[in-house]
């Protein structure tokens, strides 16, 4: 083999190497990032994400911290924090959550860059979840019913204006008190909706022991000893219910014993069964 067909056989085992450390990287990086889709390019659709993740028990503040960092630098105006829970349970488990208000144009890379800190703490995506829901058809109602919430008050202040009864004009009045009232309540319901699009509610919910392999962080030995433990314990509480409801009725029982033998018993017994030796009607005289 000649040097230059030695030089092109190199360069197409380089490539091919480069090639498969490529596709490796990209399902790596899909499988951490989790689906690259962007939904919010439907316009009048408020989103809703909800992010699941697995890390060590002891990574997981590390990763709460990191976001709720990520938020407080962004400004109260583009992102503010709306609820944090840490709970250790009995047997050491952690489980965390945060959640957020976040300017809709800023949630998808937020929640990309989540996904990255959680996997620089050396934990990583277990599920995601985006849900949206359509503001279109409330704007267009509530603007419909502003529209005819203030066509009817113009209308009802021309009638006012062209009466001089005193009952009308009172019955003017409240109808158009009522009907400004509509487009106002039409007026506060459609900036809901827009309020909806522009502020998007996001949360994460971090899991101990999840992050690894194998055993996926958990401890087989004491998980077998704490199931020992609850499995003691079951026997106990039920040993003890049991003498708890066996237990009155045995005292009741002695207590009968002992009164049956008691003297006061053996008079009440012996009156009940009455003498002995004397003869009732109708019965044989004794023998001499």
């Amino acid at each position: 083999m000649n040097k230059t067909a030695l030089q092109i056989t190199v360069v197409a085992m380089l490539a091919t190497a480069a090639a498969c450390s490529q596709r490796q990287d990209a399902s790596e990086e899909a499988e951490t990032m989790g689906p690259n889709v962007a939904p919010t390019a439907a316009p009048g659709v408020a989103f809703d994400y909800r992010y699941r993740f697995g890390l060590p028990d002891a990574r997981i503040t590390v990763a709460q911290e990191a976001h709720a960092a990520a938020c407080e630098k962004l400004g109260i105006v583009r992102c503010r924090i709306t609820g944090m829970t840490y709970e250790v349970d009995d047997r050491e488990r952690v489980q965390a959550s945060l959640s957020l208000s976040i300017d809709a144009t800023l949630a998808r890379a937020f929640g990309k860059q989540a996904i990255s800190a959680v996997d620089e703490a050396g934990g990583r995506l277990r599920s995601v979840a985006i849900t949206g829901e359509d503001q279109n058809p409330a704007l267009q109602a509530a603007a419909a019913r502003e529209r005819d919430a203030e066509g009817a008050a113009t209308s009802i202040d021309t009638s006012l204006n062209e009466t001089s009864e005193k009952f009308d004009r009172s019955v003017l009045r409240e109808q158009a008190r009522q009907a400004r009232g509509a487009a106002l309540e039409a007026r506060e319901e459609g900036a809901a909706a827009r309020a909806r699009l522009t502020s998007t509610p996001m949360s994460f919910a971090y899991e101990g022991g999840g992050a690894g392999r194998g055993f996926a962080g958990a401890n087989p030995v004491m998980d077998a000893w704490y199931l020992f433990i609850d499995s003691l314990a079951t026997m106990v509480a039920v040993a003890l219910k049991a003498l708890a409801l066996v237990l009155p009725w045995l005292a009741l029982l002695v207590i009968g014993i002992l009164a049956f033998r008691s003297r006061p018993g053996r008079r009440l017994r012996s009156w009940w069964a009455g003498p002995a030796d004397v003869p009732r009607y109708g019965d044989d005289p004794p023998l001499p």
